[in-house]
């Protein structure tokens, strides 16, 4: 008899027909860019392995020696979107604005960049990691950092082609 119970309960179970609930699961969420900046800045070695690097690279051109090369311009013959920005952040520290922008228009924006990174870099670790997270979520919410690169590529064009 307990046989018979269990089996009028699958039959019972199998025959309701099959009715769509509404979902409550929120829709899927949207894709958001990858926080890069966040991203070199979770590393602290990495961090100020880039500052050195940048350092050196404008404190050469402060200087007046050669700072490295450009790999792009010197195989293909084109500047890179890069290009002009030691010598623009160079000009932007000695105070000289104009001269700055019209060597690279990014320049701003790469020294703020720079001393975010150093600043950063350099916080004791209690303090270092809420700001990591801030601007990880930042990055994530604005998509500043992709947008900034896309200007930066489409002012790389217009200045191939002479229109800055």
């Amino acid at each position: 008899m307990h046989m018979q119970q269990a089996n009028d309960a699958v039959s019972v179970k199998q025959a309701k027909p099959a009715t769509a609930k509404p979902s409550l699961q929120s829709p899927p969420a949207k894709r958001r860019p990858t926080p890069i900046l966040a991203s070199l800045l979770r590393e602290r070695w990495t961090a100020l392995l880039l500052v050195g690097i940048a350092g050196l690279q404008v404190g050469l051109v402060a200087l007046g020696l050669p700072g490295w090369i450009c790999p792009i311009k010197a195989t293909l013959g084109v500047p890179c979107p890069g290009c002009g920005l030691s010598t623009a952040m160079v000009l932007l520290l000695r105070g000289e604005w104009r001269a700055a922008l019209a060597t690279h228009a990014f320049a701003p924006v790469f020294l703020l960049g720079f001393a975010l990174l150093v600043v950063v870099s350099l916080l004791p670790e209690r303090l270092r990691q809420p700001v990591v997270r801030w601007i990880g979520t930042v990055e994530q919410r604005t998509g500043i950092v992709l947008l900034l690169l896309l200007s930066l590529v489409a002012y790389w064009g217009f200045r191939l082609f002479g229109l800055f």
